[in-house]
C-alpha cells in the first residue's frame, strides 16, 4: 500500500492538527427541539467503547443499502414503479442516518475523542450521501435518465460546498433557524414517504395555476430558489475574512466541473444519458464529494486552498471530447465508455483521497480511527 501514499497535509502544518477544535452551532428549532433531544436519549444505550467515527460510518450504511437495493430494484431506470416496502425503507433508513449524524459528535464529547479527522469524515461522508440519496430520490420523484436527475443532485451540492468554504474562511459553522442539515434532510425523508403514500405518479402530475408545470418541476424550482436566497447571507459572512473575487476564485473548480457534465449531456451526439445517467451522476458527486474532503483538510490543518484537484484533467477531456462531436459530429471517443470510465476513476480517487487523509492523521495525532482512544492527543 505504501505506494499509494500521498500526503495532503505538509510536514510543517502537521502541529495545526493538535490544535484544532470544532466550532459550530445550529439555530435550528427542528434540530434543538426534537432531533437533538432524541440523539441524546438514543446516546443512552451507546456503549462508551464505540467509537464516534463507528456511528458516523453507521449512518453512512444507512443510505447505502437502500441505495444498493435502488440499484437492485430499478436498475438503471430512473423512473417507473417503485415498490412501496423499498420507500417506507428509505425514509426510515434516512431518519436514522440521521440519528446516527447527530450522535457522533456527541459521543466524540461524551467520550473526549474528538478529532479533526472525525470532522472531515462526517463533512465527506455527508457529500457521499447527498450523492446515492440523490440518485434514489430522482427516481421517486420520476426525472428519468435525463439531464434533470443530475440537475436535482447538483442544486444541493452547491449550498454544500459554499458552506464548507465559510467554515474554512470562518474556523466555524454556524447554521441558521431554517437549514439544509436539520430541515433539508426531513424534507428528503418526506420525499419518500410522500411517494409511497400517494404513488410515483403524483409527482408527474400537472399544476394548472403554476404554468402547468408537473410537481416534481415545481419543486425542484423551489429548491433552486431556496438555494438563491439563502447563499448572499453566507457570501456575507466570507467576505468579512478574504474577498468575494477570491472565493469566487476558489469555487472556479466547482462550477467548471458541473459545467462541464452539463455541457456534455446537452450536447451529446447519442443521448448517452439516457444509459448512463448513473456514471454521470458517479463522476460529478464523487467528484464534489472529494472537493469537500480536500476543503475540510485544508481548515484543519490551517493550508491555503489549491486551485483545482488533478480531477480536473477528467472533465478536460470530457469537454474536448463533447466539442469534437460537436465538429466532426462523432466524438472521438465513445460517449458511454467514456462517462463509464470517468465514474471509475473517480470513484477511486475519492477511495485514495479518504484513505491517505485517515492515513496521514491518525498517524500524526497517533489515533485509531474506529476505536475509542484512552486520551485524545
Amino acid at each position: 500500500m505504501k505506494y499509494l501514499n500521498y500526503d495532503f497535509i505538509a510536514p510543517t502544518h502537521l502541529h495545526y492538527l493538535k490544535s484544532y477544535r470544532y466550532k459550530g452551532t445550529d439555530q435550528s428549532l427542528l434540530y434543538n427541539y426534537i432531533l437533538s433531544p432524541l440523539a441524546e436519549f438514543c446516546l443512552r444505550f451507546v456503549p462508551m467503547n464505540v467509537a464516534p467515527n463507528v456511528l458516523t460510518l453507521m449512518g453512512l450504511a444507512c443510505i447505502i443499502l437502500p441505495h444498493i437495493l435502488f440499484f437492485f430494484v430499478m436498475g438503471d431506470n430512473f423512473a417507473g414503479f417503485i415498490p412501496n416496502w423499498l420507500l417506507w425503507l428509505t425514509a426510515l433508513l434516512h431518519m436514522l442516518y440521521m440519528n446516527f449524524d447527530n450522535l457522533d459528535g456527541k459521543q466524540a464529547r461524551r467520550t473526549k475523542n474528538s478529532s479533526p479527522l472525525g470532522m472531515i469524515l462526517d463533512h465527506n461522508f455527508d457529500s457521499m450521501i447527498i450523492l446515492l440519496q440523490g440518485t434514489s430520490m430522482t427516481t421517486a420523484m420520476q426525472f428519468g435518465n435525463t439531464i434533470f436527475s443530475v440537475i436535482l443532485y447538483i442544486i444541493p451540492s452547491v449550498p454544500f460546498y459554499i458552506i464548507a468554504h465559510e467554515e474554512y474562511y470562518t474556523h466555524e459553522m454556524n447554521l441558521p433557524i431554517i437549514n439544509a442539515a436539520a430541515e433539508g434532510t426531513i424534507s428528503v425523508a418526506v420525499v419518500f414517504a410522500a411517494t409511497a403514500y400517494y404513488g410515483c405518479d403524483m409527482w408527474l402530475q400537472k399544476l394548472p395555476w403554476f404554468f402547468n408545470y408537473q410537481i416534481n418541476q415545481f419543486v425542484m424550482l423551489m429548491f433552486i430558489i431556496s438555494v438563491i436566497i439563502t447563499m448572499p447571507a453566507v457570501f456575507l459572512k466570507i467576505k468579512k475574512f478574504t474577498s468575494i473575487a477570491s472565493l469566487l476564485k476558489q469555487l472556479r473548480y466547482f462550477f467548471f466541473f458541473n459545467t462541464v457534465i452539463l455541457y456534455s449531456i446537452l450536447f451529446t451526439q447519442t443521448n448517452v444519458i439516457q444509459d448512463h445517467v448513473r456514471a454521470y451522476m458517479y463522476t460529478v458527486g464523487f467528484t464534489m464529494s472529494k472537493a469537500v474532503g480536500v476543503v475540510a483538510l485544508n481548515h484543519v490543518s490551517n493550508q491555503n486552498l489549491p486551485e483545482y484537484l488533478n480531477s480536473i484533467y477528467i472533465y478536460i477531456i470530457i469537454l474536448l471530447n463533447t466539442i469534437s462531436g460537436q465538429i466532426l459530429g462523432k466524438t472521438i471517443i465513445d460517449e458511454g465508455c467514456l462517462i463509464q470510465f470517468a465514474a471509475i476513476i473517480s470513484f477511486l480517487i475519492h477511495i485514495h483521497f479518504l484513505y491517505n487523509m485517515a492515513r496521514q492523521i491518525s498517524e500524526a495525532l497517533n489515533i485509531k480511527i474506529f476505536q475509542i482512544n484512552s486520551t485524545n492527543k
